[in-house]
């Protein structure tokens, strides 16, 4: 269990990687209007953590699934569709209702300044994210499992003599 807390802190950070990209449009372009190194660190940012995530993802959720279809509890709708269904379920979501709606306004209201509509595309993208991870199955599988995780521990110790 240890584990997989620790490979889903490492797919969070690597979708927050991806998530923080926006900061760096301001700086992407030169003089001329061509990309600069800037631009091209977002963009491999951007790609890499949001790969890394989905990759990460897929494999703990894999190498775990028998344990997380059992251990999350029944779930009648897909996790894209829960919403507030925890503490930090909670938070996500409202960051990503936040971010979604304050995008849409810089996108209409075209005199809004780069850096609002920088801030409002980041807490969309980490709301995003944060969403599908703490609504998730793995991450529910995480949060009710912490009393038979300690269980499991003491039996290891009792078992090994210790």
């Amino acid at each position: 269990m240890k584990l997989i807390r620790k490979g889903f802190i490492g797919v969070l950070a690597a979708f927050m990687v991806s998530a923080v990209t926006p900061l760096l449009i301001p700086f992407a372009l030169d003089g001329d209007g061509n990309l600069n190194g800037a631009g091209y660190a977002a963009g491999v940012m951007f790609w890499a953590g949001l790969i890394a995530g989905c990759v990460g993802y897929a494999l703990l959720y894999r190498k775990e699934k028998e344990r997380i279809e059992t251990g999350a509890g029944k779930r009648n709708r897909p996790s894209a569709l829960y919403f507030f269904s925890n503490l930090p379920a909670k938070a996500a979501d409202g960051i990503m209702i936040v971010g979604v709606i304050g995008t849409v306004f810089c996108a209409v209201n075209v005199t809004v300044s780069q850096t609002v509509a920088v801030i409002f595309l980041l807490l969309m993208l980490a709301g995003i994210y944060a969403h599908f991870l703490f609504n998730g199955k793995l991450y529910s599988y995480i949060w009710n499992c912490k009393p038979t995780y300690k269980n499991e521990q003491l039996k290891e110790k009792k078992g090994m003599g210790i």
